[in-house]
C-alpha cells in the first residue's frame, strides 16, 4: 500500500520533545523492559526468561536439591510444607542488546510535530530511555540511509540520553522508498539473541512485511513491531470527491475516483492489512503494537507500553 498524502499545516509542539520531558522521562522511571530470550553476557537489569542465574532477584521455578547445590538457595518454607528440598532457580538479570530501528523512508513525511515520522522518533526515544535506564546496550537505526543506514551507538546509561535525542530530532523523510526486509537483514547481520523494536507504517507489500521480520528472527532475536499511522491513513473521509492524489513515495499524480464505494474499498483493505501484520507477527511469536498519530504520546504510554513488555516495576 502507498501512502497518499494532503497538505497539512505544520506547527505545534513535537511529540519527541514530549518525550524529553521531565514529567515522562520520570514517569519512566519505574518502567523495565522484559526479554523472553533476547541477552548478552553481561549482567544487567532486565529479567530475562528462560535462563538462570544465582545473582537474579526474581524466583523462576525450583528444582529438586542435588548435591553441590547453594544451601542458600533452599526454599526452607517449601520443605515445612511437602518435606522436600527444593532449591530456588532465579530468573537472570543481563543486559539485553537493543535495537531501535525506524522507518524514515518517505511515506513516513511529511516532517512536522505530530507526524508519523515524530510519532516514530518519539516511541524510540520513550523506549530508549527505559532501555539505557535498565542497563542494556542501545543502537539506533534509520532506514533507508543515504547508501547504507543511519547509525549510532551503542550507548549505555542515562548519559546517552543527549546523543540519542540527538540522532532522533536530526530525522528526516528520504529516499523513494525502502526495503526494510534488505536493509534489516545487512543491518543485523551477526546480532544473536538481540532484542529489535521495529517502527513503521507498515504500508507496503505483505511480501515485504513477511521478509522484514524473518529478517528479526534471524540469529534468534526477539521482535517487537510498531505500527504508526496517521489519521488519514486511518480515516479516508478527507479523499471524499477527490480526483487526483499524491503518491509521497515517488511523488507521482494518480488519478482517484473518491466515491463512497471506493473508500469502502480503502477502509477494509487497510484494515485487512493491519490485521495481516499483526498475525505475521504473532507467528513468529512477536509483539505487535498500532497506534494513531492523533492518540498522541500519553496514548502509546498508557495503551501500547504495556503490550509491548515494558511494565512498571514495584
Amino acid at each position: 500500500m502507498a501512502a497518499l498524502s494532503r497538505a497539512q499545516p505544520a506547527g505545534g509542539p513535537r511529540l519527541l520533545d514530549e518525550a524529553f520531558s521531565p514529567a515522562v522521562l520520570g514517569a519512566l522511571e519505574r518502567v523495565r523492559m522484559r526479554a523472553r530470550h533476547a541477552s548478552g553476557e553481561r549482567p544487567g537489569h532486565t529479567p530475562v526468561r528462560g535462563r538462570s542465574d544465582t545473582g537474579g532477584t526474581e524466583v523462576d521455578r525450583h528444582t529438586a536439591y542435588a548435591p553441590g547445590d547453594d544451601l542458600r538457595r533452599i526454599d526452607w518454607a517449601a520443605y515445612a510444607r511437602l518435606g522436600e528440598l527444593l532449591t530456588r532457580r532465579y530468573v537472570a538479570e543481563r543486559e539485553v542488546p537493543v535495537w531501535l530501528v525506524l522507518d524514515s523512508s518517505a511515506s513516513m513525511g511529511p516532517d512536522e510535530p505530530g507526524g508519523k515520522l515524530d510519532m516514530a522518533a518519539a516511541i524510540a526515544a520513550v523506549v530508549g530511555a527505559v532501555a539505557l535506564a535498565g542497563g542494556d546496550r542501545v543502537h539506533l537505526a534509520a532506514l533507508p540511509g543515504e547508501g547504507a543506514p543511519r547509525e549510532a551507538g551503542p550507548l549505555r546509561g542515562r548519559r546517552s540520553l543527549p546523543v540519542l535525542r540527538s540522532f532522533l530530532a536530526t530525522l528526516a523523510p528520504q529516499g523513494a522508498g525502502t526495503d526494510l526486509a534488505d536493509g534489516l537483514a545487512k543491518l543485523l547481520r551477526g546480532l544473536r539473541r538481540g532484542l529489535v523494536f521495529l517502527v513503521s507504517d507498515f504500508l507496503f507489500e505483505e511480501d515485504a512485511i513477511e521478509r522484514a521480520l524473518d529478517a528479526i528472527g534471524r540469529g534468534r532475536c526477539e521482535g517487537k513491531v510498531v505500527q504508526v499511522l496517521s489519521r488519514e491513513d486511518r480515516d479516508p473521509s478527507w479523499l471524499h470527491d477527490r480526483d487526483v492524489l499524491l503518491d509521497r513515495e515517488t511523488g507521482e499524480m494518480l488519478p482517484f475516483d473518491g466515491s463512497p464505494a471506493t473508500l469502502a474499498r480503502y477502509e477494509a483493505a487497510l484494515n485487512a492489512h493491519v490485521a495481516g501484520l499483526h498475525a505475521a507477527a504473532a507467528r513468529r511469536a512477536m509483539m505487535a503494537s498500532l497506534t494513531t498519530t492523533d492518540a498522541g504520546l500519553r496514548a502509546f504510554l498508557r495503551d501500547e507500553l504495556p503490550r509491548l513488555g515494558l511494565r512498571l516495576v514495584r
